[in-house]
């Protein structure tokens, strides 16, 4: 059956297994909301008005489709560290959104912002979302993001997720597959992040939890 909401999946840190959460298949109490496929680069994605409230806060136009909206509240916190760390984490979201519209496993979106499990995670759910036919539509709004641990090279910045109106669609007959709204769509999430050689951060693994009543 079609999943009506992005699960929870299972994936591996170096000190304890972590949920992530991300588009893909699960059981018909998680519904309808997955992944999608388009052309990465493809003439057809247009800016919207979310991109550019985002493009207005400091954050690069990724172009989706005009049906895709991706809320980020911002974020600063005054430390010049923490700031680069939420800016680029934000980044990762709204890529997030791009790669499961392009579907590429190798999209520069994908290996710009992930790295190690969350990066695997990320290829095997474009790969499912491409063999099902699904895309996404709607809007996924993030608020709530703060650093909560920092080293020189790690940090973990915690956030929620509302996808209450978000929604999956079929890509070839473009059949949105409309849920209603649940404690299920606001989730929790804690993502690791890794400090590259070149000085940017990119998400290691996330883990997600589900009704979260701080998010509601």
């Amino acid at each position: 059956m079609v999943p009506r909401r992005l699960p929870l999946a299972v994936a591996l840190t170096a000190s304890a297994a972590l949920l992530l959460t991300a588009c893909g298949s699960g059981d018909d109490k998680n519904g309808d909301k997955a992944a999608g496929a388009g052309k990465q680069g493809g003439n057809t994605a247009s800016p919207n008005s979310s991109a550019t409230k985002n493009a207005s806060a400091g954050l690069p136009d990724f172009e989706l489709p005009d049906d895709i909206k991706v809320d980020i509240e911002p974020s600063t916190t005054g430390d010049k560290a923490k700031d680069q760390i939420l800016r680029e984490q934000a980044e990762g979201l709204l890529a997030r959104q791009r790669i499961f519209v392009d579907l590429d496993p190798t999209s520069g979106y994908l290996t710009r912002y992930y790295n190690g499990e969350a990066r695997a995670f990320y290829v095997s759910e474009i790969k499912k979302a491409k063999a099902d036919g699904r895309t996404i539509t709607g809007t996924y709004r993030y608020y709530d993001r703060k650093v909560t641990q920092k080293s020189d090279d790690r940090a973990v910045v915690t956030y929620c997720e509302d996808q209450s109106k978000a929604f999956a669609k079929d890509i070839k007959t473009e059949k949105i597959k409309r849920t209603e709204p649940s404690p299920e769509d606001y989730t929790l999430i804690t993502a690791v992040l890794r400090k590259t050689d070149h000085g940017t951060w990119l998400v290691q693994s996330f883990r997600g939890e589900e009704s979260a009543t701080e998010c509601r």
